[in-house]
């Protein structure tokens, strides 16, 4: 076959094209840190970079979700601290106001002051994370303990910590407190600790000292089923922490693996930037050769 100067200028024009967008891609890879720049450097490799975003973008919400779960569970934890340093107060209270050697200012002072520790109650019930109050189930823009009646619900606030993995973030409290009237749509005590402390409160003001001595039971049945609820929140905030540290690993995992698809080896570009660079020089000096006769050249 018969090698042309046309044809020798044609491959390269072409060796030159080929070696300028080599060139560009190691430049672009320098300038940018990265492998993957466009669909085209590597489709398979982009379809991976892009599940592994996914899953660390689902991974950081997790986590956001996780850090939100445990400072609402906190705050529940320190309003139930409350809310046991009050019985234990109360009950402090009782045992005092049941020894029947009290005088009647002294049990008419035992009762203000447990007057005083309900209204104190009443307050903690209505304890707030932010905007949110953390004992009115899912009404939670509404203060659950107002007026007469209680205005929360019994229904659980979820957060999602993991796929398809649901954890409830407050409690069931709607029949720990009652209402704050301590009585129910017919009048009757309705089982709370509102109607509990109460009844407390008239019966120190009868002097009924066996009486006071009686409802220690129920103060006591009170402290426990609220120590139960501590215990739940406790055991959730500890599950919280430890998916939180199994979302941190995972993260970590996921940071690695995405480096290995999209970040570029910046020392292995810098060397394939320069053998380009030589080869590019290269072809530009053969193609001076090539192109350098002229016509006066074939007319000697």
């Amino acid at each position: 076959m018969r090698i042309t100067s046309a044809m020798m200028v044609n491959d390269l024009v072409r060796n030159l094209n080929t070696n300028t967008q080599r060139l560009d891609e190691f430049q672009r890879q320098l300038s940018t840190g990265r492998k993957i720049n466009r669909p085209s450097d590597n489709p398979s490799g982009l379809v991976k970079a892009l599940r592994l975003r996914t899953a660390l973008t689902e991974n950081e919400q997790f986590l956001a979700n996780i850090n939100e779960a445990y400072s609402f569970m906190e705050t529940t934890d320190v309003a139930l601290n409350d809310i046991n340093a009050i019985l234990q107060r109360i009950r402090e209270l009782a045992v005092k106001a049941g020894t029947g050697s009290n005088a009647d200012e002294d049990m008419q002072a035992i009762s203000t002051e447990i007057e005083q520790l309900q209204e104190q109650l009443m307050l903690v019930a209505n304890s707030t994370y932010g905007s949110k109050y953390v004992f009115a189930g899912t009404n939670v823009t509404q203060a659950p303990c107002d007026g007469d009646h209680w205005k929360g619900n019994s229904r659980l606030l979820e957060t999602e910590i993991g796929i398809g993995v649901k954890v409830a973030l407050n409690l069931d409290m709607k029949d720990f407190f009652g209402n704050p009237s301590g009585v129910d749509a017919s009048g009757n005590p309705d089982g709370g600790v509102f109607a509990m402390v109460n009844e407390l409160i008239d019966t120190i003001n009868r002097s009924d000292y066996s009486g006071v001595s009686g409802m220690l039971d129920d103060i006591d049945a009170k402290i426990d089923d609220l120590l139960g609820n501590r215990a739940v929140v406790g055991a959730r905030i500890n599950r919280m922490e430890l998916q939180q540290n199994r979302l941190e690993e995972a993260e970590v995992s996921l940071t690695t693996l995405l480096g290995g698809v999209e970040d570029a080896d910046i020392e292995e570009v810098i060397m394939n930037l320069r053998m380009q660079e030589n080869v590019y020089h290269s072809c530009l000096a053969a193609g001076a050769r090539i192109i350098q006769p002229t016509l006066v050249d074939y007319l000697r």
